[in-house]
Formats: C-alpha cells, structure tokens, sequence
C-alpha cells in the first residue's frame, strides 16, 4: 500500500507541472488582458501547491540519507505549509480573505507567505539529500526551485510583488518547478513500474 505513494507521486507531479504551466500563461494573459486570468493563475497556482504534497510523500517513501525522525519532522512540517497554503490560497479566491500585492503582507498574506517559505524549505533540502533515486541533476534543479519559493515568500513579506527577490524567485517558483516537477513525473513513474525492494 505504502509503494502506492509513488504512483501517486508521479501523477501529482505531472498535475504539477501542467498547473504550473497553465499558471505561467495565465499571468502573462493577465498583465496583458486583465480578469479573468488572474483568478484562473489563482486557481492554477492552487493546484499546483495542492500537489506537491503527494510529491513529498512519494519522496519520503523512496528515501533519502536523512535519519528518519528527521525525515519525518521535515515531511510533516512540510504537508503542514501545503495545507495552511492551500487553506489560505483558497479563501482569497472564494473572497474570505483579501490580499494586497503591492504591499509588504500582512494577516492573512504573510501567513501565506511564510508557508511559501517552508515549502520552499523542504524543496530545497530534500531533492539534494534524495538517495540514488533521483539523478543529480534533478536534486540540483529541485533545490534551485525551492530557493525561489523560498526567496518569492521572502520578497512578498518584505515589499510585494514589486520587491527584487520576488522577481528573482518567481523564476525558481513559476519556472524551474515545474519543470522539475515533469522531470520528477517521469521518474516516480519509473519507480512505481518497479516491485517494492523486499525488507
């Protein structure tokens, strides 16, 4: 059942990456057209984040040289972050909550935002510390793309949209993920084609 994580993995990975398309194309159709694409790069964004979660599972369910209770304190700190992003993320889009993005965050915003961060965390730390499952050149590009969430989440609190390191990490975050995130796909899938090692 457990080696089932792995399958799952794979498909949220490529969900990921084509949210994280579909949410690249709807930003620019928002700065270039308006609404509703901004609403629709939202939603995009959303399901992207949503999806990560099962990525770090199927991470954690192949293993990496971390001692465990490490490796479990990391994977629960990081299915929380998704959780409370996820939860925050969807009540500005119902309209609960509002956000100012051109402002440093505040409430609501910047407790997203440091979720953005942790989530940035985990990424950057768990693909270099993955065992020989993951080629290197993915655990390089996974922690690449968790820098940026982790500098996006850092510039939103500190100026907004406008600050310098939410433009630098938005190619981390809006970019490189989901490409890792496809390449990653592939890789969970091979994995899950594969028996369970015994013991």
């Amino acid at each position: 059942m457990a080696w089932d994580r792995v399958g799952r993995a794979a498909q949220a990975a490529y969900v990921a990456a084509a949210a994280g398309l579909v949410a690249l194309v709807t930003i620019a159709l928002f700065f270039t057209i308006g609404q509703p694409f901004g609403t629709l790069n939202d939603t995009a964004i959303l399901v992207m984040t949503l999806a990560i979660g099962p990525i770090m599972l199927g991470s954690y369910e192949l293993g990496g040289i971390t001692p465990l209770w490490p490796a479990r304190l990391s994977l629960a700190t990081g299915l929380g972050a998704v959780a409370v992003w996820c939860a925050v993320q969807a009540g500005m889009i119902l309209g609960v909550v509002t956000f100012d993005y051109y402002h440093p965050a505040t409430g609501a915003f910047a407790v997203e935002d440091l979720a953005l961060i942790v989530i940035g965390a985990w990424l950057t730390g768990a693909p270099p510390l993955a065992g020989p499952w993951l080629p290197g050149r993915l655990k390089v590009l996974g922690a690449l793309a968790g820098l940026g969430f982790v500098l996006t989440g850092a510039g939103l609190i500190l100026g907004g949209v406008n600050h310098p390191l939410t433009w630098v990490g938005g190619v981390g975050y809006q970019v490189l993920f989901p490409i890792w995130a496809y390449l990653v796909a592939l890789v969970f899938s091979s994995r899950a084609s594969t028996p369970r090692p015994a013991g």
